[in-house]
């Protein structure tokens, strides 16, 4: 008779399956309406393995947040290394926003459900969500570009980060609510376009340096007139 084959077990991938069922349903339902039965339900797993590896149901909220912050976070530097010059790199920026927000609404919507408990996942010691990492990124771009004259010197760049997410984010996280009072479908690829296109010109009208704009302006009318001798 055949010995019997031991069964293999993977940490990283039950751990994971854990996660990712409590994602999905949080985000659907927050984090009141949903129980460690429903998670491990979902996540075909033994219920003490949610102990095991996140130790209560909020250490496994505060371990879902983590998880689509860190998400966010790697599609921004990817985003800014594509481009060239300070300009390039923040129009990058603002259409990986776009781009990231629609393929990842989970993250819309956690964030969602966190701000209407006051961010009480996000008072620990732990400091589970940072936008330092990026912000000195972002920070290094505008001061490049401040440094090279494209952009004005008086820049928040703080508030310019929150600016950018800000008109981003509300096309997600207002949509419906926007798509009905306004006629409009936020929903619709061709209206998304149209409204990014807007956010770029706000941004970068908003930013760019006017000495700059009017040195060029200036120079370009000196080559259109004749040369007198």
């Amino acid at each position: 008779m055949p010995a019997t084959q031991p069964v293999q077990r993977n940490p990283d991938r039950t751990r994971r399956r854990i996660l990712q069922a409590a994602i999905r349903l949080f985000a659907t339902h927050g984090f009141h309406a949903v129980s460690v039965d429903q998670i491990v339900g979902r996540a075909r797993v033994n219920k003490r393995m949610v102990y095991h590896y996140f130790g209560s149901k909020d250490a496994l909220f505060e371990a879902a947040l983590s998880e689509v912050y860190q998400r966010i976070e790697s599609i921004e530097f990817h985003a800014v290394e594509r481009g060239r010059s300070p300009r390039e790199k923040l129009s990058r920026l603002l259409e990986s926003y776009f781009e990231f927000l629609d393929e990842e609404p989970e993250f819309t919507r956690l964030l969602q459900w966190e701000n209407l408990e006051k961010g009480r996942h996000l008072t620990k010691e732990n400091h589970l969500l940072t936008k330092n990492p990026f912000l000195e990124r972002f920070r290094t771009i505008v001061e490049n570009g401040v440094e090279t004259g494209e952009f004005r010197p008086d820049l928040d760049v703080t508030h310019l980060m929150i600016h950018f997410i800000g008109l981003c984010f509300i096309y997600h996280s207002n949509r419906f609510s926007l798509s009905q009072s306004l006629g409009m479908d936020l929903g619709n690829a061709k209206v998304k376009e149209r409204g990014l296109n807007q956010v770029l010109r706000l941004v970068f009208d908003g930013i760019a340096n006017p000495t700059a704009d009017a040195a060029a302006a200036a120079a370009a009318a000196n080559a259109k007139e004749p040369v007198t001798v």
